[in-house]
């Protein structure tokens, strides 16, 4: 199975966005593609939407693209980045997010076209995902099959896993769950991962949230509204 992928392209200049646009269109692995004008907006888009890929450009107003890759990277780990910039003097200071390749202006198409292939590559050969979270409690070790997970909270230094019967501590990231549990699973908001099989109902809170409810229980978890039309994807994919 192939897997789909996302791309980022971020660039403050218009044309250069349409002209990368229009060759990562091309790649028949390649499922959405979101267009930033600037760092900043980079940066909401990564928050908000699932993404593989990174084509960043470096000089641009308001933040530049190195700092804006150090704050996506931190959203999550997997993203994979190319810096596309006129200026070689960079090349150094980009290395701080370890980008996949550094391409410069005027862009070499086939060189962009062989990175992406590259990245694929890389993706579709990942390990598959786990299928038990280990979880201590004192002296005990529970192994927490992932289909027995509602959802994944994020709360102050800590993760709450829940179950249908119990919750448990995780002294571990979201963004390293993320990164390891499979397509069942969707990252709804900033903090919280839930399990699209186990939803059974969304309600609109009428202050652009939502309120996803799970079988078997009454506790619940909140979606932003960005991530809304994400969701409803992947349950009709499901």
């Amino acid at each position: 199975m192939v897997y789909k992928m996302n791309v980022l392209i971020c660039d403050d200049d218009k044309y250069t966005r349409k002209m990368l646009e229009k060759i990562v269109s091309k790649k028949s692995f390649i499922e959405e593609i979101y267009l930033a004008e600037d760092g900043l907006a980079s940066i909401e888009i990564a928050k908000n939407n699932p993404v593989d890929i990174v084509l960043m450009d470096i000089d641009m107003p308001k933040l530049n693209g190195i700092e804006a890759a150090k704050t996506i990277s931190n959203i999550s780990s997997k993203i994979k980045f190319i810096f596309i910039t006129a200026y070689m003097d960079y090349a150094i200071e980009s290395f701080s997010v370890h980008p996949y390749d550094y391409l410069l202006k005027p862009i070499d198409i086939s060189k962009l076209e062989e990175s992406l292939d590259d990245i694929k590559k890389c993706i579709n050969q990942l390990p598959s995902s786990i299928d038990k979270i280990a979880v201590k409690n004192k002296n005990n070790m529970f192994f927490i099959s992932i289909n027995e997970i509602l959802f994944i909270e994020k709360m102050n230094n800590q993760l709450l896993l829940h179950t249908t019967c119990e919750t448990y501590t995780l002294n571990k990231k979201l963004v390293e769950l993320e990164n390891i549990l499979n397509k069942n699973f969707c990252r709804v908001h900033r903090s919280f991962i839930v399990n699209i099989k186990n939803i059974s109902t969304i309600k609109d809170l009428g202050n652009r949230s939502y309120e996803i409810g799970f079988e078997g229980t009454s506790r619940t978890a909140l979606m932003s509204r960005y991530k809304f039309e994400e969701l409803k994807k992947k349950i009709v994919a499901f």
